[in-house]
């Protein structure tokens, strides 16, 4: 048997089809998590369980051994030895916005050459696509000197508590990647660094309400204010040429949704209601996010930023805000280049707040990940994606993402988007290319082959 490129891309074109038929059905299941529920027989929802148990059972039926961890996590496993670890997720962000179809509901469109539904690149496809590519070289006769372990969660989107709990209960694999990013691959994760400013305030805003996740820039946002300002707001929208409404007594923005990691290639929907306010209600509050956090995706404004030569700088992302009957709740989402910078933080947003009745609160919620790019891995990996591809000329880089690579010291996030390609991913009407899925089935497959031939 020639395990090569023209085999490799042969075979993942054989599966083209069923990969789509299968991401297809993972996309119908809404694993969207709504409440966690430690005690529950459903942690991150009936949504995610029912996502996991499909594609468990899916595998089991195909032949592989399956294994559930308490419904946090499950792995699809392939082989005898030392752990690969494969690492992809179920869950979803929320499907907010106006979709052109049901976002749970995975389209073919122009011509079928691409597939629209949200999960299709984040990261459904791509958990599918390793999965065929350990089906190939399991077709092919590949006896692994390793086992492949499919590792699938249900919480990466919201904290990853589901490959913690996994790994409480399971050893650790010495080795492996995370399907969950951009080729060629990602060798580097910034630190993940919450904050929150919470507390009271003086304001003509009854509500305001942005924002389901705080790793997504909103692209909606509503308020209710107790004066009525309804004809200033729709000349503001007019004179400043942003997106809106009036709908009864709420004042609508609209804005474009963006991974956190890069809130730079989004519009922040709440940015606009505050400038519209810190225009004609002016309070305390509004003074804070103008002067402080608006149109600032990398902490300039606050003092905070910071900036390494290979991780970049730091991001920023104020990803949900509550307000109702004076009660504030900011929710920020920053990737962070650096080690130990929650104190400069935490001083920087004391000294912006002080004066005011709100506080704020920085947690941290990751921690610095880098793999040399001279490692057997990193060139391991690269070598199956310039083969594939021919591109010979891309290198591993840094991100200000998280992926579940972290959670392995020797792992990396691989794919699956190209270089080139749109960056769908937490956006309205996500997609991918068919064709681009049957390049990435070819390239796991390689890579898998190459880690445990």
């Amino acid at each position: 048997m020639n395990f090569n490129k023209d085999e490799f891309l042969k075979r993942a074109l054989e599966y083209k089809n069923a990969w789509i038929d299968t991401t297809r059905k993972l996309v119908s299941f809404p694993s969207v998590l709504e409440e966690y529920d430690e005690s529950s027989e459903t942690p991150f929802g009936q949504g995610n369980k029912d996502a996991l148990d499909w594609m468990l059972n899916f595998a089991k039926n195909d032949g592989f051994e399956v294994y559930n961890c308490d419904n946090y996590a499950g792995h699809i496993a392939w082989g005898e030895g030392e752990d690969l670890g494969i690492l992809a997720h179920l869950d979803v962000v929320p499907a907010v916005g106006n979709w052109t179809n049901n976002p749970f509901d995975a389209t073919l469109t122009e011509n079928d050459t691409k597939l629209v539904g949200r999960g299709v690149n984040d990261d459904k496809g791509p958990l599918v696509a390793s999965y065929y590519a350990m089906k190939i070289l399991r077709d092919m006769g590949l006896k692994p000197n390793k086992r492949v372990l499919l590792i699938m969660g249900c919480d990466e989107e919201s904290g990853s508590r589901c490959l913690s709990h996994y790994f409480s209960k399971n050893p650790m694999p010495k080795i492996g990647f995370s399907p969950d990013a951009c080729f060629p691959l990602i060798n580097g994760e910034k630190v993940g660094i919450h904050y929150f400013v919470n507390g009271s305030i003086k304001s003509h805003v009854k509500k305001m309400y942005a924002g389901e996740r705080m790793n997504i820039v909103p692209d909606l946002a509503y308020m209710e204010l107790d004066i009525d300002l309804k004809n200033e707001y729709k000349n503001f929208l007019s004179q400043k040429g942003y997106n809106g409404k009036i709908d009864g007594d709420k004042y609508y923005a609209y804005g474009v949704s963006a991974h956190a990691m890069s809130p730079d290639k989004g519009v922040n929907a709440a940015f606009i209601l505050f400038e519209f306010i810190n225009e004609y209600a002016k309070d305390e509050l509004s003074s804070f996010v103008i002067d402080y956090l608006a149109n600032d995706p990398f902490g300039h404004k606050l003092g905070i930023d910071v900036y390494h030569e290979e991780m970049k700088e730091l991001t920023q992302n104020v990803g949900m805000i509550r307000i109702e009957n004076g009660n504030v709740s900011i929710g920020v989402d920053c990737r962070v280049p650096v080690e130990n910078h929650e104190s400069l933080m935490q001083q920087k947003l004391n000294k912006a707040l002080d004066g005011t009745k709100l506080k704020a609160e920085v947690h941290k919620g990751g921690v610095l990940h880098y793999v040399p790019k001279n490692s057997e891995l990193v060139q391991t990996l690269l070598s199956s994606y310039r083969d594939i591809t021919g591109d010979i000329t891309s290198d591993a880089y840094t991100i200000g993402g998280g992926t579940y690579a972290k959670f392995i010291d020797n792992a990396v996030a691989f794919g699956p988007q190209f270089i080139g390609r749109e960056d769908v991913d937490h956006q309205v009407d996500e997609y991918v290319y068919v064709e681009d899925y049957v390049k990435v089935m070819a390239i796991y497959a390689d890579a898998i082959y190459k880690l445990v031939k």
